[in-house]
């Protein structure tokens, strides 16, 4: 089993990958000036320890550098980790990211799956709050009780910018709790590759171990930069949260499906998803559902405008 990612299409409105419409930091715009200047640094590997990245994420995120792994994208974290807990009975959401279902059988996991509302009742779990292509989520307090040391629980947050809801605060050494980010989501960063995991210093330690075991320098000189310059730029982080959030409540006055994330899902109807293909609108194809990236306003108005004259 393989995973293919959202069809590329090089024209018309590609809204079937969840990528961040709304441009990067502006910070970035100044850091291409410097690195223009410094193109001489490329010459050199980059820092396998991704020092001066660690220390500002410690910072905004209070965390010890120690218990900070940061890697090429989530998914390859996510990877990481599969292979770190492979001799586990690992649990996974029926429907959900499908790298869970790809890691495990290349892994030789045997996972059991379960559905997403009661996977919270069981233990050794790895889930993403929110879920994704539905968005839905779990109470804070059903979470918090199923922290312990006896067992381990992932948290895949590639969303949880967008409804402000994370858990890094609850990492400690006296429990298992693993929390995956990227900054391709609410940083608008997935050409970049930039992931990130929190936990307690043991298992970040033993992350490292299998880093260096498949490739000792996770992300490029200049990606590290940016990394920096967008993770420090909590304004328009949050200015972008409001925006997408914006735009999500007025589609959902014509769509009336309310989910957390950057997308909305709405029932599966094959003359809508044909009448918007022609119009070179490329959304998510599910089995029983339909999954629309929260664009631009530009972009936003064409789809109102065409579900008026589809409808």
């Amino acid at each position: 089993m393989i995973y293919f990612p959202g069809k590329r299409y090089y024209f018309g409105y590609k809204l079937n990958a969840n990528e961040n419409f709304f441009s990067t930091s502006k910070n970035i715009i100044f850091l291409v000036k410097i690195i223009a200047k410094n193109f001489e640094k490329l010459k050199f590997y980059p820092d396998s320890d991704n020092f001066y990245f660690t220390q500002i994420i410690s910072k905004i995120y209070d965390l010890k550098k120690e218990e900070i792994f940061i890697c090429n994208g989530s998914d390859e974290g996510l990877f990481f980790l599969f292979f770190l807990f492979k001799n586990f009975k690992i649990k996974i959401p029926k429907i959900s990211y499908p790298f869970y279902n790809v890691y495990s059988n290349f892994n030789k996991i045997y996972t059991k799956k379960i559905k997403y509302k009661k996977i919270i009742n069981f233990n050794n779990i790895v889930f993403p709050s929110p879920n994704s292509p539905y968005g839905i989520f779990f109470k804070k307090k059903e979470i918090i009780k199923k922290i312990n040391k006896k067992n381990f629980i992932i948290i895949d947050e590639a969303y949880c910018e967008f409804y402000n809801m994370g858990y890094t605060k609850y990492i400690n050494i006296n429990n298992n709790l693993i929390i995956v980010k990227t900054l391709s989501k609410s940083f608008s960063l997935a050409g970049s590759r930039i992931g990130i995991i929190f936990s307690n210093e043991r298992i970040i330690k033993k992350l490292n171990f299998i880093k260096h075991c498949f490739n000792s320098y996770t992300i490029d000189t200049i990606n590290n930069l940016i990394g920096i310059e967008s993770i420090k730029d909590s304004n328009y982080l949050y200015y972008k949260m409001q925006k997408n959030n914006f735009f999500k409540l007025l589609l959902n006055f014509f769509f009336e499906k309310k989910n957390e994330g950057n997308f909305i899902c709405i029932p599966k109807n094959i003359d809508f998803y044909f009448y918007f293909s022609k119009k070179y609108f490329f959304f998510r194809n599910y089995n029983s559902l339909l999954r629309i990236t929260i664009s631009n306003y530009f972009i936003l108005k064409k789809i109102i405008k065409n579900y008026f004259l589809w409808s």
